[in-house]
């Protein structure tokens, strides 16, 4: 979508809304919808916020409020997540124990999410997720953090020697 007009994104989107309306199924789609821009917005590929806004206005018009709720909430924790990042790098730096370190507050409930699995993190990750912990804790008292590891990223950097 990018390089697109508004008058080209507006004839897409209206064409997937007509489609929309045609589905028996409509609550499945929302699903689907609904996880893949989760996946979007938690992996920073989304084209072009303008036309998902557009969307969920389509998608008001045609399903309620209550069910395109849970988009804005989506969009609004991922600013928020935004402003909170920047002000735990004031505080401690970009890097802990020289890894970059960034963080995504998701509200429960809103994003759609799996099974948590069991997952053992390397010691300096441990280090990372305890300082962002006191950080969080401090500023909202009665709220608890979970972490979702399968919905992180992580790229290694091997060190090679002459040999």
């Amino acid at each position: 979508m990018k390089g697109s007009s508004d008058e080209d994104i507006d004839k897409i989107l209206s064409a997937i809304i007509r489609l929309f309306c045609c589905l028996d199924g409509r609550d499945v789609y929302i699903k689907a919808y609904t996880k893949y821009l989760a996946n979007r917005l938690l992996n920073k590929t989304l084209l072009s916020k303008q036309a998902e806004e557009k969307m969920i206005e389509k998608l008001k018009i045609e399903c309620g409020v209550n069910v395109t709720n849970v988009f804005s909430k989506m969009f609004s924790d991922i600013e928020l997540s935004k402003d909170m990042e920047k002000e735990f790098q004031r505080s401690y730096g970009s890097e802990i124990a020289g890894i970059t370190f960034s963080t995504e507050i998701l509200t429960h409930g809103i994003w759609p999410t799996d099974e948590v699995p069991l997952c053992k993190i390397p010691a300096a990750m441990k280090s990372c997720s305890d300082r962002f912990k006191i950080f969080y804790t401090s500023k909202h008292a009665h709220r608890r953090l979970e972490w979702l590891l399968t919905h992180g990223q992580c790229e290694i950097r091997p060190l090679f020697t002459d040999k």
